[in-house]
């Protein structure tokens, strides 16, 4: 089991569901307790961001939901992704992927390469579902086509199989004092080492930015008080960014 207080006290493993968020939003609304956290070997309709589909094959990667409640306005839990980002980073980086960093606001990537994605969605009273997804094992060949050309493993990136029993434990470990700093410092709490993780000198084109809602690309330089990404554009102006499809270039 995990060196944690409250996370995956309560644990619901599965071999198949939709989406893990969708079996834990339905656990949070029915009263399942903070830190309940829900494991499946695979998902049939796994999602991230943006609606967009997470490629879910069985026995490769751990996809895990954990339920998360504070006494919070649910807009101030918005940025608790970023926490979780900085959990998941340290995780991976302990398994050996040194060169795990995260980009804005949701992304662990290798590279350029995708290792892993947070989805938070709220379920109501104060409740948040955090999402994660982390390609552990096989090939990023062997993923959908659509998806293999921008992603990879651990295993790939360490030339070894992972054992995601233990790789959980290590996750929860790394993600418990993350959440629990956020909850009771918001933003200003983990936006150090957020920036710390963060892809160095990254390139990105955001879709829409500000009241003309134009696109924009240029470098991520980190984290505004709110947790809004600011991206210094070619022409050096820095914009503030806080939603959109979010791409590197």
């Amino acid at each position: 089991m995990s060196a944690t207080t409250w996370l995956g006290g309560e644990r619901i493993e599965v071999a198949v569901c939709t989406s893990t968020n969708d079996l834990a939003l339905e656990r949070a609304r029915a009263g399942a307790p903070h830190g309940t956290v829900v494991i499946a070997d695979a998902q049939t309709a796994g999602r991230g961001r943006l609606g967009r589909t997470w490629a879910s094959p069985p026995g490769r990667s751990l996809y895990l939901s954990a339920i998360v409640r504070a006494a919070l306005p649910l807009a101030r839990l918005a940025p608790l992704t970023l926490a979780v980002g900085v959990g998941a980073c340290d995780a991976v980086r302990g398994e050996g992927v040194t060169a795990a960093a995260l980009k804005w606001p949701n992304d662990l990537v290798v590279a350029g390469r995708k290792l892993g994605g947070i989805l938070c969605e709220g379920a109501g009273d104060a409740a948040v579902v955090v999402g994660i997804g982390v390609n552990l094992n096989g090939s990023s060949g062997e993923l959908p086509p659509e998806v293999a050309a921008r992603a990879t493993t651990i295993a790939d990136e360490l030339g070894r199989w992972v054992e995601r029993a233990a790789f959980t434990d290590r996750l929860l470990a790394e993600l418990e004092p993350w959440i629990d700093r956020f909850l009771a410092g918001g933003v200003p709490a983990i936006a150090a080492p957020w920036e710390a993780r963060m892809a160095a000198e990254l390139r990105l084109r955001v879709d829409r930015v500000g009241p003309a809602g134009q696109p924009v690309t240029g470098v991520a330089l980190g984290l505004d008080r709110d947790g809004a990404l600011r991206l210094r554009d070619d022409d050096g102006v820095v914009h503030r960014v806080h939603a959109g499809e979010i791409t590197i270039v």
